[in-house]
């Protein structure tokens, strides 16, 4: 993923419009930290790691491993070294909103 810088253009990989689209519908997803990489549900892999990285510094999401999520059960998130939460940035609900306006390209 990639932006121009000062045209605004944002391309997302399918992964990381999988979780920005995800964030939009749950405002707050968990987040576990493995071997220094985040963990997305147990399922998560380089793809998703790689996707909430690409998300975190394009200034689309915020990740806080400070603060997990309140009630919820994190039994999944197996030898992780820290658990927290993901959360849209009011940029990453600006560019979710483009997307649902304007679709997207292949």
């Amino acid at each position: 993923m990639a932006g121009c810088g000062g045209c605004g253009e944002i391309f997302l990989t399918g992964k990381a419009l999988e979780l920005l689209e995800a964030l939009g519908e749950y405002a707050f997803l968990p987040l576990g930290e493995r071997n220094g990489r985040p963990l997305y549900i147990s399922e998560s892999g380089e793809e998703f790691s790689n996707a909430v990285l690409a998300l975190k510094l394009s200034g689309l999401i915020t990740v806080d491993y400070d603060i997990p999520l309140s009630g919820f059960d994190y039994k999944d998130f197996v030898n992780c070294t820290r658990l927290g939460s993901m959360a849209l940035t009011a940029r990453g609900q600006a560019a979710l909103e483009a997307v649902d306006t304007q679709g997207v390209e292949p």
